[in-house]
């Protein structure tokens, strides 16, 4: 291995256990190797090991020596190849990796420094293999990912992502709009399913207890929603998003996603002008308004190891096991398919648009990412800006028996046109998916009787009364 890596892994004994955090995060392998002065190996530390330490009441100024596994895994440069080979059958290696998980295993010398790393992995037909760096595939930083609001229409698509990429994943949700985005899932090897209230303290810290990583979906989510229920709305989208980002900052969970809205920009001033997270914001709903303040609560809790990232999405479309036709594109869709109309209100508003599909790519970019490349950042993610009309004229095109009708009331003010450079520069996100990709796989839905009738109440956040 090169030995840069490996310096950057050692962290000294007398390290607290909050600077030790810091670098395990950084080194982006989710763990360190406990040395002496002189650089004597020790033990080990994770991030795990970590917060179990502070459920426990440890305070983070002690010395990360005090806290580390003094019994760790490790195998010696003259170990011959039989040999080594062999310790992949042993119970106390095959017990501390989980299925589709590796275990770094550092190799000594005889002075009990660290010459190399070696890797024991359990792949997904529970086979354990050993490899060696060149070979490494498992993302050694984050391994264990809360979704909060997983089951909703986004995270049922994050949670199958997340899974075909080898993570294991808890879900803490409510279920206010059901199951159907993860009943399939509870079966699955490396799932896990909390019910929860995220204005209760105490469902959080046990949905937080053991991960790596939280990615916050969770919200009452668009404009008449919100309206219906003010009061509801500032609790849940508002106030249980600062305790949220506070109790992982107290845990050392320090990866933390949050799902903003590219509603914020409201009304652009100017017709002409592309926005980028620089610009100012124009709210013109409570939702909008409330993601503002989640977005300040959030970025005001940052410290040097609590890493917030803040995703600004653009307005989804695309079929999902926990299907919405409250949305623009899945509404003129649905309407095509079922009405043979299709209706655009107003019109000329300019709107950004992205397929979940790629919106789940950029929560997982995120994760995935050095965390000094995500510290603190806000991101512009989608795929196109493109006039409601356009958008109609779009889905038309497919639905060439469907009428478009186009209705002169407004009854969305929002008008904006955005910018994905940052997140394309920083993070290389580029997105596969175009909107009539999402329109005719909506179509394939409805072919298949997965969809039969889209005015059924499950497909709304929004009841009218």
């Amino acid at each position: 291995m090169n030995r840069k890596i490996i310096e950057k892994l050692l962290i000294n004994k007398n390290f607290s256990i909050r600077e030790a955090m810091r670098l395990i995060d950084r080194s982006g392998w989710g763990m360190g190797f406990i040395v002496d002065d002189k650089k004597k190996f020790l033990g080990t530390a994770t991030g795990g090991d970590i917060r179990r330490a502070i459920l426990k009441g440890i305070s983070i100024k002690k010395p990360i020596g005090e806290i580390c596994n003094k019994e760790p895994v490790f195998v010696n440069e003259k170990t011959k190849d039989a040999e080594f080979l062999s310790l992949k059958f042993r119970k106390s290696i095959k017990g501390k990796i989980p299925i589709g998980g590796s275990l770094t295993v550092p190799v000594l010398d005889e002075k009990r420094k660290i010459k190399d790393v070696v890797f024991f992995n359990i792949d997904k037909d529970n086979k354990t293999r050993t490899f060696g760096y060149k070979d490494k595939t498992h993302k050694e930083g984050v391994k264990k990912v809360l979704l909060i609001g997983g089951a909703g229409y986004l995270g049922a698509i994050i949670c199958r992502k997340l899974l075909n990429e080898g993570y294991q994943i808890r879900v803490l949700d409510n279920l206010s709009y059901g199951d159907w985005g993860i009943k399939e899932l509870y079966e699955k090897n490396n799932f896990e399913f909390l019910k929860g209230d995220i204005r209760n303290v105490s469902d959080i810290v046990e949905a937080i207890k053991g991960v790596d990583a939280v990615i916050h979906l969770a919200a009452i989510v668009g404009d008449p929603a919100c309206s219906k229920n003010p009061e509801e709305t500032i609790e849940i989208n508002y106030l249980a998003t600062k305790i949220i980002a506070e109790t992982c900052k107290y845990f050392q969970v320090n990866r933390f996603v949050f799902a903003s809205t590219c509603s914020v920009y409201g009304k652009s001033r100017a017709s002409n002008e592309v926005l980028t997270e620089e610009s100012s914001l124009n709210p013109v709903s409570l939702y909008a308004e409330t993601k503002i303040q989640c977005e300040k609560s959030i970025l005001e809790t940052m410290d040097e190891n609590f890493s917030p990232t803040i995703l600004r999405m653009a307005t989804l479309y695309g079929y999902s096991p926990n299907m919405r036709f409250d949305l623009a594109i899945n509404l003129m869709t649905g309407r095509a398919l079922f009405d043979k109309k299709i209706t655009v209100f107003g019109g000329e508003q300019w709107r950004p648009w992205l397929d979940l599909e790629d919106a789940a790519s950029a929560y997982i970019n995120c994760l995935e990412a050095p965390i000094e490349k995500v510290r603190g950042e806000i991101f512009n993610v989608l795929s196109e800006n493109y006039k409601i009309i356009d958008v109609g004229r779009k889905i038309n095109s497919v639905f060439t028996g469907a009428k478009l009708e186009v209705n002169n009331r407004k009854t969305d003010n929002r008008d904006y046109n955005v910018s994905f450079d940052k997140i394309y520069r920083i993070l290389n996100f580029q997105p596969k998916k175009k909107i009539i990709d999402g329109v005719i796989e909506i179509k394939k839905a409805v072919e298949k009787g997965l969809i039969k009738n889209i005015e059924d109440t499950r497909y709304r956040t929004f009841l009218p009364q």
